[in-house]
């Protein structure tokens, strides 16, 4: 199995990197680590997919293992120390959770952001008489009286996690495939390729016979083949793992079959270099690596911009697309063990690190290392390990800071215009490029700095944003109130009261049920109407042009968001232009 001999390949590698360890006195200054989702129902069940009881207990075990090895210094348990090495970050609070110190992001399935409030309570467990300085320290749990309160649920902390969905820029350095127009495209392709081929017609009848005498009438036949290799292994592992008569019915060898064959679809599909989209060498179906890599440097570089200060722990949370992508780029995959969709809970770490013995003061970039641990799964025997990258030795896995920057360049995509251009998205941030390409070459000279979303911090990316719209509408309303005639007037009441109805909204007394301005979508997200046959919309928009609204695309490499199933999404139309005339 996979997970044998990735454990097997971990033991040799472990041995190399302790010799070396123990021959340095090491200070980490700053962990990166992606990680992924733990257990949740199947993508193809009759419920919408979320979280379960072994996946939150997955999660809250790895969550607990970083705090062993970063947030402690008394001895590690005999248990954690023969998976990993106590490491503690430098100057980080240990007991008490300062969420200026770590970046929490996930995306906004409930599965992956419920695991990361699990791995956060692991890391950051329930603590009384504990206060962060940067929180108002002791202080701000004492009253004038002389009373002191604690945080409800025995002392409960409470993370900031930023939860960002596709429609967001930032969804580009957590899952820079899920709306990359031509990665779906080249995943189509791959279903006609020669390997696809190979595959498609042995394995049919197995697909066909596995399901018939194991879950008869759950998916449609149509679905029962290598096409939705993913698909039927996701759902079968889950059916196994919580029914007795599934498990003795389907057997660990069915099982495993199933496994390999969605391994084989999904390495493909996420770390084929050879596959081009657009361009030429653009590696489009890696495109997750290739943003994440980007994210990984420049979190890195912030915290060593910052002398230390910030950016001590990234934690980013998501699919296992990006892993897949991350080991084909990086060249981890020329072991066959990582060519497999890593286990539930699984993370990747990168972590910055000097050898020297002093930690009093911030070192300089010439006295900093880098270094590569992946974890697969959460079992108590899965060991946090330490693997070279770039197909260096066992003996070369640390790599200077400038080496580490190099080599990441080499293949890491930082400007988010060009992962629009690459994957030919439609998104609305990528549409905004597209306007702006007719701009003037001094704009366009600044615009790398403006593209470069990978380094650019959320708040700031919000503050242009929001005093950009303010000065465009406020621009707008000037010139329709000076040069169109516009002008403000006090309402008669007796015309408000006419203009209401009892249903209200934008069909007024005209409204009937199915005309909601807001409507709830099956993961129970509200959306608002904001266009209508009245705007000027007089045909349903149609959904972004992406391979995974189609009824050709295949597997679940290609996932749609439940947020995305809104049929009143606007994303990637052109605004609605104000009326010139009033």
């Amino acid at each position: 199995m996979a997970s044998t001999s990735l454990k097997a390949l971990a033991a040799a590698v472990s041995l190399a990197s302790a010799v070396t360890a123990q021959s340095v006195n090491e200070t980490v200054w700053s962990s990166f680590a992606y990680v992924l989702y733990g257990e949740r129902t199947p993508d193809r069940g009759i419920i919408a997919p979320s979280l379960t009881p072994l996946g939150a207990q997955q999660l809250y075990s790895q969550g607990s293992l970083f705090r062993a090895r970063y947030l402690s210094n008394s001895s590690l348990s005999d248990q954690d120390n023969a998976i990993t090495t106590q490491s503690p970050i430098a100057e980080i609070e240990q007991r008490a959770l300062d969420n200026s110190q770590i970046t929490v992001s996930s995306s906004t399935d409930s599965y992956v952001a419920g695991g990361a409030l699990a791995f956060l309570q692991g890391l950051y467990p329930p603590v009384t008489n504990e206060f962060a300085s940067n929180n108002g320290g002791a202080n701000a749990s004492t009253l004038a009286n002389g009373s002191s309160i604690e945080f409800p649920l025995g002392g409960y902390q409470y993370p900031n996690v930023h939860t960002i969905s596709s429609s967001d820029p930032d969804s580009v350095w957590l899952e820079g495939h899920s709306m990359c127009t031509e990665y779906g495209t080249s995943g189509n392709d791959f279903r006609n390729s020669e390997l696809a081929r190979t595959i498609y017609d042995p394995m049919f009848d197995f697909y066909q016979q596995t399901w018939r005498e194991v879950f008869p009438n759950t998916l449609p036949s149509s679905m029962l083949n290598f096409d939705y290799a993913y698909d039927l292994y996701d759902y079968a592992q889950y059916a196994y793992d919580h029914d007795q008569s599934v498990r003795d019915a389907l057997t660990a060898d069915r099982l495993q079959v199933l496994r390999d064959l969605a391994n084989i679809q999904q390495f493909e599909l996420n770390g084929d270099l050879t596959a081009s989209g657009l361009q030429q060498g653009d590696m489009i179906r890696a495109i997750s690596g290739r943003t994440l890599a980007a994210k990984v440097v420049a979190q890195l570089s912030a915290h060593i911009s910052s002398a230390g200060t910030e950016h001590k722990m990234t934690l980013m949370f998501g699919s296992f697309e990006p892993f897949l992508a991350f080991f084909a780029l990086s060249d981890l995959a020329i072991a066959s063990a990582f060519r497999t969709i890593p286990q539930p809970g699984s993370a990747m770490v990168f972590e910055l690190f000097s050898t020297n013995s002093d930690d009093s003061s911030f070192p300089r970039q010439n006295e900093l290392w880098t270094r590569f641990l992946f974890r697969n799964g959460t079992d108590s025997d899965a060991p946090m390990t330490e693997y070279p990258l770039f197909s260096r030795g066992n003996s070369e896995s640390r790599m200077r800071w400038s080496d580490f920057v190099d080599q990441m360049g080499k293949f890491s995509m930082r400007e988010l215009s060009e992962w629009c251009d690459t994957c030919s998205s439609l998104t609305s941030y990528c549409s905004a490029f597209s306007h702006d390409s007719g701009s003037s070459s001094s704009s366009s000279s600044g615009g790398r700095d403006a593209n470069n979303i990978a380094s650019l911090s959320p708040a700031v990316a919000g503050v242009i944003g929001a005093v950009t719209t303010i000065a465009v509408l406020g621009l707008a309303g000037t010139t329709a109130f000076v040069f169109g005639g516009l002008r403000i007037r006090r309402k008669n009441p007796t015309e408000n009261a006419r203009r209401h109805s009892s249903l209200g909204g934008f069909r007024g007394a005209e409204k009937m049920e199915p005309d909601r301005d807001v409507s709830v979508a099956k993961n129970g997200v509200r959306h608002e109407r904001v266009g209508s046959w009245e705007l000027g919309t007089h045909t349903v928009p149609p959904p972004i042009a992406t391979e995974s609204n189609t009824g050709a695309t295949f597997g679940a490499s290609i996932r749609r968001r439940d947020e995305d199933d809104d049929k009143d999404s606007i994303a990637g139309l052109a605004p609605v232009r104000p009326a010139e005339q009033v």
